[in-house]
């Protein structure tokens, strides 16, 4: 289903969507080079080649015009759309699952969740039978102030609901002239030993895709400061599949940290209460925080 806001024409034999006045043209939305077939076979090798953990990062596979309605977009959603998160180990707001966002970031999604773009990081990856989970838990829009940071981590491990295996992570950055002075720089750190290995500087248009596993730790711990306050901003999505290296397990986890910083009592009670309660108890439960103290 294309955006409500989008016209479609089939004039020139081109069809296009205008949103807030620029003209997007779908043959323009991806580049198309990165699905011929010699590139994914060259993507592929890269990607399970890649250390410390198999990853590839793409330079322009999305439109720039498209970006760039995206990076407006975060201002366009409310406040009660909006995770917040404050602790020793995370500084950031992240957008709530099934969140309504606008035209161009459910353009961007509906891309990424397509059979197409499925299809091509199963061949990429060698994993078979991934499934997106369109209702964005735990992804979506992120983005981090001025001192946010995520500290270095390993994902959950499984969807809390259909408890498919968590396999696959891909993100998209949506930040113009960001240098690595700026912080919030992607860092992809080897297990053993606990070393930082590769950074990726979130630079507008560049996308990271890599696979989850008990090992893949990653996160931006150098806190953002970016000149006039601005924030990093990005785009993420998870891809699951039944059969990864959480099959058989029962167990639902949560984020768990490399390095977490010291807890408080309080600070632990809460933390064992997160690791066993679903994400959308929590929600619910600071939703009705918030109503109390109103």
């Amino acid at each position: 289903m294309l955006p409500a806001a989008a016209a479609v024409s089939s004039q020139h034999q081109t069809d296009y969507a205008v949103i807030k006045g620029r003209t997007l043209a779908f043959d323009e939305l991806v580049d198309e080079s990165f699905f011929a077939p010699e590139k994914v076979s060259e993507l592929a090798e890269a990607f399970r080649n890649n250390q410390p953990f198999p990853h590839l990062v793409f330079e322009n596979l999305f439109s720039p015009a498209l970006l760039e309605l995206i990076y407006d977009e975060f201002d366009d959603l409310n406040s009660k759309d909006w995770r917040r998160l404050n602790t020793v180990n995370e500084v950031k707001r992240g957008s709530r699952p099934n969140t309504r966002f606008g035209h161009a970031t459910e353009l961007y999604f509906s891309i990424i969740h397509s059979s197409k773009f499925v299809n091509f990081i199963q061949k990429v990856s060698g994993i078979e039978g991934l499934i997106p989970d369109v209702t964005l838990n735990n992804a979506g829009m992120h983005d981090i102030p001025t001192g946010g940071k995520f500290g270095v981590h390993i994902d959950f491990n499984k969807h809390w609901v259909t408890m498919l295996d968590n396999r696959l992570v891909f993100i998209t950055y949506l930040n113009k002239d960001w240098l690595p002075e700026y912080g919030g720089t992607l860092e992809l750190w080897r297990a053993e030993p606990r070393q930082c290995e590769v950074k990726v500087v979130p630079a507008f248009g560049r996308s990271v895709l890599f696979a989850h596993t008990d090992r893949s730790f990653h996160g931006h711990p150098d806190p953002v400061n970016a000149p006039d306050g601005r924030s990093r901003r990005s785009l993420a999505a998870y891809f699951y599949s039944n059969g990864g290296l959480a099959a058989g397990r029962t167990t639902y986890h949560t984020t768990i940290f490399a390095t977490p910083g010291p807890l408080t009592p309080a600070q632990k009670v809460a933390a064992a209460i997160k690791y066993v309660t679903p994400p959308a108890a929590i929600d619910a439960w600071r939703k009705l925080k918030s109503l109390i103290k109103r």
